[in-house]
Formats: structure tokens, C-alpha cells, sequence
């Protein structure tokens, strides 16, 4: 993404110059040269973010830096995307006509950050979905799956009011079973404070709340490595869930009983042999059939995982009945059209948002909670999903 910024940034650099030159030469010259330098400064942040997030030139990068990084990309967005429209037919088109639209689709575009980043952000949605599978014992007939994935909270804006929100929603779903798809932390483990970490208790179901890690939780994106080394984060990161109730599913399975029968519940953690390639939109496999002993090819099984693309090679262990997972977010933008929407998240992924079938056997992505490289959200609202279940 930072690399399709900064191309942006240089053919902004060289339309503003041009169209700067076209401007009246007299006694506003300096005026003119003023402008360029203000408009020059705001297609230069892309390369300001890439100097706050390049390895090779920070030691650390504490919170502030990242949280700095965010609201660079947000400026950007309202200073120098919203007005290339505006910069291109002050550039090539002649008529005033063409340079007021231009203009109009600036202003509108401004407005939609601006909503995305005040409203949308935190405009939570509660998605239904019911599935019916001949392998759902009789006993778990409506069985409520409440799935929340991706928090990061230091991508939150007020993180514990914001966490204090999506726990009163789950809440009031009076879940069976809370699954937790991945990604609590967005950099550093730090930002579990004691705050969030009261609201983390807060959330409650009958089967109690179960989670894997996501990429995030692994601590790779700390650049302080050898003081913040990643397995610390990984266990760090662990511990503060299930000191808060939370039963992280390390690579495991447990079982969940009514009566004299029971469904599985498996999760499959981040590994970090996947980290260069969690984008893609297909993986190799790297061997999980582990994460499944105990469980019998005869029980209903949902399983965990924090990418979707495992999917496929879930499938190929044949015990998940439904899947939950996350990481996409949508890409944060979505327009809503038709029943999955439109965003750039299709380009990336095979399967990116919402439900996916096979036979009898589901993956759901949850869209997510947090806002990673903007604090905004353009049309993907921040997800909260419940999945009722029923026997055939």
C-alpha cells in the first residue's frame, strides 16, 4: 500500500507543479511559489510515513509513532486525494465546467473520509447468518456463535470506550459461545492496558469466549526486537486473554457438551511461517493436522483460524463443518452493492468478506472491528457477526 502511495505522491508532485505554472505570472508570483511549497508538503507524506515506519532508520517504534502514522494517511487522503481530480483537469481540460465537477468530487470525496473517519469507524454492525447442517447434534438446535476478529486496539482512536462498545453489543446477542478470530494487538502488547483488559472481562457467554492469534499478536511489526523479542509478545499477549477469561485455542481443540452430546471447537494460531505471505491468496500447506487430536471425524467441528486462505487446506483435514476467520477487513472499503460488495479486497483474496460454502461445510469472515491503515472506514462497517446453528 505505502508503495502505491508513494507513485500517487510523484504524479501529485509534478501535476501541482504544472498547474501552478499556468497560473497569472504578475504580481502573485510569490504568492504561486507559496502555494506549490504548501501543496508539495502534503504530496510529500507518504514519504514522511515511509521514514516513521522504515526499519533501517528507528530503533523503536513506540505508540505514538504508530498511531502518528495513522492520522499522516488520513491527512493525506483529505489533502492530496481528494483534490486529484481537481489536479488533473486544471492540468488537461480547458473548460471551467470540467474544473468546478472536479472540484465538486473533491468536496464530495472529502465528505466521505470525514463520515468514514467520524461515523462509519465506529458504526458497529450486527450481521445474522443462520446455517443448518445435518451433523448438528439435535441438542444444539440454535446454538448462538457471537464472532468478533481484529480489534487492534492501538488502531483505536479511544480504545477502551471503543472496546467497551463491542462487548455491550455482544453482550445483549446472549451468545452460547464468543469466538475471537485474531489480531487483539495492532504493534505492541502495551496497548492491552488495564483499562481494555477490564472490558475484555466484561465480555461473557454461556460456553465462555474462545480466541486464536492473528498475525499482529505475534509482535512482528516491534522493530525493538532484541529488547521486544517476537515469542515474548506471542506468550504476553496470551496470558493477558486468558487472565481476562479468555480460553485461547493455542494450536488445540476443546470439546463442548449438552448432555450426552457434544460439538469440537478447534483453533489453529498464526504461524509465522505464513508472515511473508499472509496476503496471498492461496498458501502452502505447513502442516496443522495436530491441532485436531482428540477431535473425532464425527463431531460437528468449528474451528478457528485467523487468515481464511487455510481454508482450503481445512478442508483437506476434513473435520471443520464451519470455519471462522478474519484479517481481511475488507480492506476497510466496501461499497454495497450486491450481496458481498465491492472493494479492492477482491483483488488480493479468493474468499474476502462475509459467507462461503461447500456442501454442507462453511467459512465466515468477519469484516472486523479495527481501522489498520487509516482511521477511517469507507462503507466496510466494523463487524460484530452472530451465527445461529440448527440441525436438519
Amino acid at each position: 500500500m505505502i508503495y502505491i502511495m508513494l507513485v500517487c505522491s510523484l504524479i501529485m508532485l509534478w501535476l501541482d507543479y504544472r498547474a501552478t505554472r499556468v497560473l497569472p505570472s504578475d504580481d502573485r508570483a510569490r504568492l504561486r511559489r507559496h502555494l506549490l511549497f504548501v501543496l508539495w508538503f502534503f504530496d510529500a507524506l507518504p514519504f514522511i510515513y515511509w521514514l516513521l515506519t522504515n526499519r533501517l532508520l528507528w530503533r523503536d517504534n513506540p505508540m505514538w509513532m504508530d498511531k502518528g502514522a495513522l492520522w499522516i494517511n488520513f491527512i493525506y487522503m483529505l489533502t492530496v486525494i481528494a483534490r486529484g481530480p481537481l489536479m488533473l483537469s486544471l492540468n488537461f481540460l480547458r473548460s471551467r465546467w470540467w474544473h468546478a465537477l472536479a472540484a465538486l468530487l473533491g468536496v464530495g470525496a472529502i465528505y466521505i473520509f470525514m463520515y468514514g473517519m467520524l461515523v462509519t469507524r465506529t458504526d458497529y454492525e450486527v450481521r445474522h447468518v443462520i446455517l443448518r447442517s445435518e451433523r448438528l447434534p439435535k441438542a444444539f438446535d440454535g446454538y448462538r456463535i457471537v464472532q468478533i476478529s481484529d480489534v487492534q486496539f492501538g488502531s483505536m482512536l479511544n480504545p477502551a470506550k471503543e472496546m467497551e462498545q463491542v462487548v455491550t453489543i455482544c453482550n445483549n446477542q446472549r451468545a452460547d459461545l464468543v469466538a475471537f478470530t485474531g489480531d487483539l494487538i495492532n504493534v505492541r502488547h502495551d496497548e492491552i492496558t488495564p483499562d481494555i483488559e477490564a472490558q475484555m472481562r466484561r465480555l461473557r457467554a454461556k460456553d465462555g469466549v474462545v480466541a486464536v492469534t492473528g498475525n499482529h499478536d505475534r509482535g512482528v511489526y516491534v522493530r525493538d526486537t532484541l529488547r521486544i523479542t517476537t515469542a515474548w509478545t506471542t506468550a504476553a499477549t496470551i496470558a493477558s486473554m486468558r487472565q481476562t477469561g479468555w480460553n485461547v485455542l493455542d494450536d488445540s481443540s476443546m470439546h463442548i457438551r449438552r448432555g450426552d452430546d457434544s460439538i469440537s471447537v478447534t483453533g489453529i494460531s498464526f504461524s509465522h511461517i505464513l508472515q511473508k505471505k499472509r496476503h496471498l491468496s492461496s498458501l502452502p500447506d505447513f502442516g496443522f493436522s495436530h491441532v485436531y487430536d482428540g477431535v473425532e471425524h464425527s463431531t460437528f467441528n468449528i474451528t478457528l483460524s485467523h487468515i481464511p486462505q487455510l481454508w482450503d487446506s481445512i478442508l483437506d483435514e476434513g473435520y471443520a463443518d464451519l470455519t471462522l476467520a478474519g484479517h481481511v477487513h475488507s480492506m476497510e472499503m466496501k461499497i454495497p452493492i450486491g450481496r458481498r460488495g465491492i472493494s479492492p479486497a477482491q483483488i488480493l483474496y479468493k474468499r474476502w468478506s462475509g459467507l462461503y460454502e461447500k456442501g454442507e461445510r462453511w467459512l465466515y469472515i468477519n469484516d472486523g472491528i479495527a481501522s489498520a491503515m487509516f482511521p477511517m472506514r469507507l462503507g466496510a462497517r466494523p463487524e460484530i457477526t452472530v451465527i445461529e446453528l440448527y440441525s436438519k
